[in-house]
């Protein structure tokens, strides 16, 4: 009876304790607590029913047999673009097999990542109300969440830009570099992010940084291209540069064509599957992208009459570069899948500017 006492008197007493050490270790990790939630929760989002239908939706009958012809040491048939992204959709494909389940896992991890890294990057830039607030808008996306459930490119492209931004912000210059250089690697466009992150090294006079990251971003480049040199060295030179002409100055007629301007309001929505049971297309949300603007404006005045706010730039240089460059972009086929690596950064400019307004209002 005693040693029953004894035991419940320090059951009792080291109760509070647990509680309290239980509370400090969630305190102390929120940020990682939240981020694999936020994971988890966009993972399931994303693998509800992604590999139905099981054939091939639109321009995954280019990538999924270009990524099994890398598997498979043969040419890329797909040489308009790196082969990276392709590489990734590989890896699914050896995992998995050459089933819709395989080429489309890939991007469905890679969205998925981009959620946690989206909120860190937002913490660090803006606060944690915001970060949260963004990242549960790009689990719902409807432009994200559709490319993270298809064997295209895009979703890998933004994936990286998005790590590049983030490396950034923790003044990471190497790894914001190697980042740039995959971006790159999986379409030219990731040059857009490299100009961005350039400018903003420029407007924060870190120009010492330049040199570092362009060095490292072309090394990265040039590794990732070497399945393609590999295979033929000869023919590499002008491959590269018929592709690299191919982003500049294609001007093909397409139905589903579109200009940059009308990609925020989304003007001519890309299609992506249809049959009897659904239709799968590519759009914009109207009602959230534009904002970005009024908010990217009013942060580049209050930066101008602020000090110590150079870092709630960084998004306004990301959306102006990244999608603004392909308003001046020579090129006169484009499609509005294209605005995604921007995404992440237009809705954590519009939820920065929403909760600013409410907090106005609550004063």
């Amino acid at each position: 009876m005693l040693m029953r006492q004894i035991q419940w008197q320090q059951t009792r007493s080291l109760a509070p304790i647990s509680r309290a050490t239980i509370f400090s270790f969630f305190k102390k990790n929120s940020t990682l607590i939240t981020s694999l939630v936020l994971f988890i929760f966009a993972l399931t989002i994303r693998l509800m029913n992604f590999n139905t239908p099981t054939g091939f939706m639109v321009d995954e009958v280019y990538y999924a047999p270009a990524a099994n012809s890398l598997l498979n040491l043969e040419a890329d048939p797909n040489y308009v673009h790196p082969p990276l992204g392709k590489l990734i959709i590989g890896i699914g494909i050896a995992l998995f097999g050459y089933n819709s389940f395989g080429w489309r896992i890939a991007a469905v991890i890679a969205g998925s990542i981009m959620v946690p890294s989206l909120y860190l990057f937002g913490k660090k830039v803006f606060d944690n109300p915001t970060a949260i607030m963004a990242s549960i808008f790009l689990i719902f996306d409807p432009m994200v969440h559709v490319m993270s459930r298809i064997a295209m490119l895009d979703v890998f492209l933004a994936l990286f830009v998005v790590l590049a931004f983030l490396a950034l912000a923790y003044n990471k210059y190497s790894f914001s570099a190697i980042a740039l250089g995959l971006a790159c690697s999986v379409k030219l466009s990731g040059a857009f992010a490299v100009i961005a992150i350039i400018a903003y090294l420029i407007y924060s006079k870190k120009i010492h940084e330049i040199v570092k990251i362009i060095t490292i971003a072309i090394g990265v480049f040039m590794l990732c291209l070497l399945p393609a040199i590999i295979h033929d060295p000869s023919s590499f030179v002008g491959t590269f540069m018929f592709s690299f002409n191919w982003h500049l100055t294609l001007d093909s007629p397409h139905s589903s064509a579109s200009l940059p301007f009308g990609w925020l309001i989304n003007h001519v929505p890309f299609p992506i599957h249809s049959d009897a049971v659904e239709n799968i297309s590519v759009i914009a949300n109207p009602f959230i992208y534009p904002i970005a603007i009024p908010v990217s404006i009013y942060l580049i005045y209050d930066c101008m009459h602020k000090k110590n706010c150079k870092s709630k730039l960084l998004p306004v240089f990301w959306f102006v570069f990244v999608y603004g460059l392909f308003l001046i972009l020579p090129r006169k086929t484009q499609f509005i899948f294209y605005l995604l690596p921007s995404i992440p950064a237009i809705l954590l400019l519009f939820s920065y500017g929403i909760l600013l307004i409410l907090h106005e209002i609550s004063k």
